[in-house]
């Protein structure tokens, strides 16, 4: 069973929106995961007209999704309006001149309605997608679903979002995630279990879940570019964080007690940590359940006496 979130939403956003216009140092994460969601899908026989990136960031994940199926709309949505105005500029042609939208589109690279971008953003929470029910045919979520506080609801809206014969993917941050800090006292937010992400989807109503896990191991060559790293991928936007500002003298400390912990000794050691990359995906069946649980029922009329049977 998951264990309740501590997650503050509000915090999420802010945590995001205050990254969104610097270098990601974090980034090598997000795109080394992306290739291999993406290596899954080479054995996925599906053709989308909608594809969805739920926690789209700025937008990476929804042009290669573009770039895969070029006749398909792609979106991308999330909670940070800074990021998504962000994705936005980064999607716009250069210019953004009418001229330049044409031409990307006849090469093939523009979405259809809006200057060629390759995909659209939208602002919106993950727990209450602005999207009509059964309108997606394709949901990819990358490295966002550790940041959800209420995860059954936001696998609900997946379940909804998604049209009959509809695809789920999506990765996240396995609960053995940086188990060496943790191990060195570094106080982090709960990460999901695999068991439980699993549980849920066939509570939501998806069919044949499939979920699996590989481990990455990272070094670092001192512990400030670690913690620099850590915030990138989100900060801690707990309820029960510590808060209040930490002189630097008490940083430093810190950190260098944080650095001894985690090369045991070994001054000369580089600090190791892994992360455990979760992935799932799932179909949605020919029919699906109603709001509520339900599940549709048809009536047939008997075939006529002397009829077929």
């Amino acid at each position: 069973m998951a264990e309740p979130s501590d997650l503050d939403r509000s915090s999420v956003r802010r945590q995001f929106d205050r990254r969104a216009g610097s270098p990601d140092p974090a980034d090598f994460l997000l795109r080394e995961v992306e290739r291999r969601m993406l290596e899954r899908l080479e054995l996925v026989k599906l053709v989308p007209a909608r594809v969805l990136d739920v926690g789209c960031g700025l937008g990476d994940g929804a042009r290669r999704l573009r770039g895969r199926w070029p006749q398909a709309e792609a979106i991308g949505v999330d909670l940070s309006p800074r990021r998504i105005a962000r994705a936005a500029a980064i999607d716009r042609p250069v210019g953004g001149s009418w001229t330049t939208g044409l031409v990307r589109r006849l090469a093939g690279r523009g979405a259809p309605g809006q200057g060629g971008s390759l995909a659209r953003y939208v602002v919106g929470d993950a727990h209450r997608l602005p999207f009509a029910t059964g309108s997606i045919d394709l949901v990819w979520s990358n490295l966002a679903f550790h940041w959800f506080d209420d995860v059954p609801a936001a696998i609900a809206e997946w379940y909804r979002v998604l049209r009959p014969g509809g695809l789920l993917t999506f990765s996240a941050l396995g609960v053995d995630t940086l188990a060496e800090l943790r191990a060195a006292g570094l106080s982090m937010s709960a990460l999901p279990d695999l068991h439980d992400v699993g549980d849920a989807l066939v509570g939501a109503g998806f069919a044949e879940p499939v979920m699996d896990a590989e481990r990455l191991t990272v070094t670092w060559s001192d512990p400030a570019r670690l913690l620099a790293d850590l915030r990138a991928l989100g900060g801690d936007p707990r309820r029960g964080r510590a808060r209040g500002l930490v002189t630097p003298r008490r940083r430093d400390r810190a950190l260098a007690d944080l650095g001894a912990r985690l090369r045991g000794g070994d001054p000369a050691a580089p600090l190791v940590a892994g992360f455990e990359l979760v992935y799932g995906h799932a179909w949605i069946g020919d029919k699906k359940r109603l709001p509520g649980g339900w599940s549709p029922v048809e009536f047939r009329p008997p075939p006529a006496r002397g009829g077929p049977r």
